[in-house]
């Protein structure tokens, strides 16, 4: 396969893969997504498999399924003939990504707020007080990433306990398809303490049975980023 793992960037950082209980191609997806949502590969760039393989020390069979697990959550796209590389959404896609999570999540969230269990608004707080105190810590790479997964973990338990796991599904896949951005909003300075005040409202939505309350602000708040990326004129 043609071209370059890093057209700007030359020096992968060397990937340390130890087999667990998880397949190689996991282990692998899960590495070069993180280099998806750190930046370490841009959007559009275009992805050696062989380069892959002599980086992880393995085959190209187990980076090509983890290439194909990729491009699943759509992070990736390969085209036949031509190649894989790091997915480019333009802003009709992003806006097209907010508008379904503006229905589905407040439709998650409006089930689950009817038969959450204590358990799991247990679960919800001690998230987010992990979340607190990452947002206490200097922003940098490592903060924003660990506050990225935090706050996703937190939206999604917030959703479980609505028991449909087509929905949860479809909703995972949805923040996957994004993940880069939102990881990078982590650097906003005024991103921790904007997502708190959130996450303490959902909190306490959730915690008096409110969940028609709850979708409208999950709602509002994900249509304010579909109002961001403006539709693009159609010839």
């Amino acid at each position: 396969m043609g071209g370059s793992v890093m057209a700007k960037k030359p020096d992968l950082p060397v990937a340390k893969i130890q087999l667990n209980n998880k397949r190689m191609s996991e282990l692998i997806c899960e590495q070069i997504s993180d280099w998806i949502m750190d930046g370490t590969l841009e959007a559009g760039q275009r992805i050696s498999e062989d380069e892959l393989a002599e980086r992880f020390g393995v085959s190209r069979m187990p980076v090509r399924e983890a290439v194909r697990m990729l491009c699943a959550r759509g992070l990736m796209q390969s085209v036949p003939y031509v190649g894989s590389s790091v997915r480019k959404l333009s802003d009709d896609e992003i806006r097209e990504v907010y508008l379904l999570r503006s229905v589905l999540e407040p439709l998650a969230g409006r089930i689950s707020a009817a038969q959450i269990s204590e358990a799991e608004l247990n679960q919800l707080l001690v998230l987010q007080e992990q979340l607190e105190a990452y947002g206490q810590k200097p922003i940098s790479l490592e903060t924003s990433k660990q506050m990225y997964q935090l706050n996703r973990e937190f939206h999604m338990s917030m959703y479980r306990p609505c028991h449909m796991d087509r929905l949860i599904q479809m909703i995972d896949s949805l923040w996957d398809s994004i993940a880069y951005l939102r990881m990078r909003t982590a650097f906003n300075p005024k991103y921790p303490e904007q997502m708190q005040e959130e996450h303490r409202r959902y909190i306490s939505l959730l915690e008096q049975r409110k969940g028609d309350d709850l979708a409208r602000h999950l709602e509002e708040n994900l249509r304010r980023h579909v109002g961001s990326f403006p539709v693009t004129p159609k010839q």
